[in-house]
């Protein structure tokens, strides 16, 4: 049989970058962005949504928000891309079929200006220095003829030292500027050199960048000159005004630039929310500034702000574990503000088929296309209990079909796992990598078995949630330490061999297709509300990995699975293996290796403490007091009289 690379487009490694956009750099290649995008029906619809949304806060002239809901690799960031070239008027956006409805139910968008900013938040300090400073930026890109946003406290210095000079006069107001900027000695010597301040050079500072150095350097002076109360300036770097009264003066710039509208896309917010979890006091304090983007104290907003937030997952499920008691219920609270008050436009899990399919899976040719879907057609006839466990309730056969050679149920284990655990693993990306792993061997015919997910989410980024952390990590100990050496102790091979391709190749597949069960018991172990991983029993584990375990005897495979658990359980204390005739089957993880303990205490376990504990036990259910001398005496009642032992 043909392999599958040579039917798909499969690399030969996964780069780091794969299927991550940035926003910003999504906007500035739009050609390749747009190239790249699938529109399902209901991103078609999700497109209106937000269109609609906009339309009404521009109607209302009120600012409103947002959220974005998506998991883990939904395209949360390419849907923001095309919503920002649809509102730009981009010929090409505009002339994707799939959105032609849409395109002219919104025809109104072509009669306004709107102000769009792409935001990128993770790494930033705060919100002031997110929003302001990277609107502050976007804005010198575009207009940089443009007066500079009095976010920063220095405006403020600025317009009291022009107050100052108009008082003294340019010729005394620039002689103290000098000579108190040479006696404090903040020119390090260089003043002379640089001749001082004058109007020209002062005028010009003012309107450099707040990074800039002239600038910089008049702020200094003029705190050590003249205005010492703004000392804190110097020391913050350039401090900004509150969120609030930014955003009133990022409206009214807007404005001023004759703009109808400023269009925030805040991407992965929320995500920058999580990745500060464990300090509660941040999370608090720039988590409560969001509702300032549709609550605002200073109402003047002549350019209504329209915010559009990248949300992975609700906010308290990320969070909402590394907050004790009260601060956790008083945190949730403040949530449930913030949710009355932001629209959600939601890109549906059920749009990955369909993207992967030209994104991930793409055939070389019509006619591999033609090979693939005939053995996608041989696929349909499993047995009806195998393919139901592979389809599960949500997905149909078209969908599989798309997916093939994954099935719905590892696409499902793999969006949720997603979720779960990082944030580079996304959903295509584990895919592809999955593809990679099987390039040399994954054959036509062949479904790609849900327990080689582990692997792929084995080496990666941490989990947002310190919880989910620790569940992984002792997930991953267990696997190393446990599982693994007992698996290579028998079949007389070891992982490291499989890996230099040094090992017996009859073993070596063997021992794959073993750890395959366990891998799964794991991954349903980490994410156990995934439909396809409850309620595991030998046959559902054969049915997951499906193609792993032949039986002399078809249909005997699950009876050969549950023989090989009911023997590593005798093993491995993990690993649960229920007592009826189609048993539970489950792997615990806990925290604490109790093997160890168990070893230590093996010098304890001789025939002597045997009898001891079996007495002990014995002498409490008789209800014997032992006394704990040579001849244990009970006196008791029976039959009305009294007797001893």
């Amino acid at each position: 049989m043909p392999l599958i690379k040579d039917l798909i487009e499969v690399p030969e490694r996964v780069h780091q970058g794969d299927f991550v956009l940035k926003l910003t750099e999504g906007v500035s290649h739009a050609d390749q962005t747009l190239r790249n995008y699938v529109v399902t029906p209901q991103l078609e619809r999700a497109f209106d949504n937000a269109l609609g949304f906009a339309q009404q806060a521009l109607n209302s002239g009120q600012s409103k928000a947002a959220y974005l809901h998506g998991s883990f690799g939904s395209g949360k960031s390419h849907f923001m891309v095309i919503l920002h070239l649809l509102m730009a008027g981009n010929t090409q956006a505009r002339a994707i079929p799939e959105l032609a409805d849409t395109v002219a139910r919104h025809a109104w968008v072509q009669g306004r200006k709107f102000l769009m900013v792409p935001y990128h938040m993770v790494g930033a300090r705060d919100m002031e220095s997110a929003v302001l400073g990277q609107y502050a930026d976007h804005v010198r890109r575009l207009h940089p003829e443009a007066p500079i946003p009095g976010f920063y406290q220095a405006e403020g210095l600025f317009r009291d030292a022009a107050d100052l000079r108009g008082r003294l006069g340019d010729a005394t107001f620039f002689s103290e500027l000098n000579a108190k900027s040479a006696a404090s000695g903040d020119g390090g010597g260089w003043g002379a050199l640089e001749g001082g301040w004058n109007a020209s050079s002062f005028d010009a500072a003012m309107l450099e960048p707040p990074t800039g150095a002239e600038r910089t350097r008049l702020v200094g002076d003029l705190i050590n000159g003249f205005f010492s109360a703004y000392r804190s300036i110097a020391s913050d770097g350039e401090s900004f005004v509150s969120f609030d009264e930014g955003l009133a003066i990022m409206s009214r710039h807007a404005s001023e630039l004759g703009y109808d509208a400023v269009i925030l896309f805040l991407d992965e917010l929320v995500l920058w929310l999580a990745s500060h979890a464990s300090d509660v006091n941040f999370v608090s304090r720039e988590g409560t500034k969001l509702v300032k983007l549709v609550e605002a104290t200073h109402l003047q907003r002549p350019a209504p702000l329209i915010s559009f937030i990248a949300r992975q997952r609700d906010l308290r499920e990320l969070v909402g574990d590394s907050l004790p008691g009260a601060i956790g219920v008083q945190f949730t609270d403040v949530l449930r503000h913030w949710e009355a008050r932001f629209h959600r436009i939601t890109l549906e899990d059920r749009n990955l088929p369909a993207i992967a399919q030209k994104r991930v899976l793409r055939a070389v040719s019509p006619a591999a296309r033609l090979q693939l879907d005939q053995s996608f057609d041989e696929t349909l006839k499993l047995r009806k209990d195998v393919l139901d466990t592979l389809l599960t309730t949500e997905a149909d056969r078209e969908m599989f079909r798309q997916v093939y050679p994954f099935s719905p149920a590892l696409v499902q284990t793999l969006i949720a796992v997603s979720a779960a655990l990082q944030r580079e693993r996304t959903a295509l990306k584990l895919m592809l990598q999955l593809l990679v792993d099987r390039r040399t061997d994954l054959e036509l015919g062949q479904l790609i078995p849900v327990g080689d997910l582990w692997d792929a989410i084995a080496e990666g980024d941490e989990p947002f949630s310190e919880a989910m952390r620790l569940h992984f990590d002792n997930a991953k100990r267990l696997y190393t330490l446990r599982l693994l050496p007992m698996l290579e102790t028998r079949h007389n091979c070891t992982w490291q061999a499989i890996k230099l391709g040094q090992a017996d190749a009859v073993l070596a597949k063997s021992l794959r297709n073993d750890a395959r069960l366990l891998k799964t018991l794991l991954l349903a172990a980490l994410v156990p509300e995934v439909e396809s991983l409850k309620g595991l029993t030998a046959q559902r584990l054969t049915a997951l990995n499906h193609g792993t375990f032949r039986s002399p005897i078809p249909g005997q495979e699950a009876a050969q699975v549950l023989r090989k658990l009911r023997d590593w359980a005798g093993e491995i204390g993990e690993i649960k293996v229920g007592e009826d005739q189609n048993p539970l089957i489950s792997i615990q993880i806990t925290g604490v290796d109790l093997e160890p303990v168990l070893r230590a205490a093996e010098t304890n376990d001789n025939q002597g403490n045997r009898r001891k504990l079996v007495r002990e036990l014995l002498f409490d259910q008789l209800g014997v007091k032992d006394t704990g001398s040579l001849f244990t005496r009970h006196d008791f009642t029976w039959r009305g009289t009294q007797r001893e032992v």
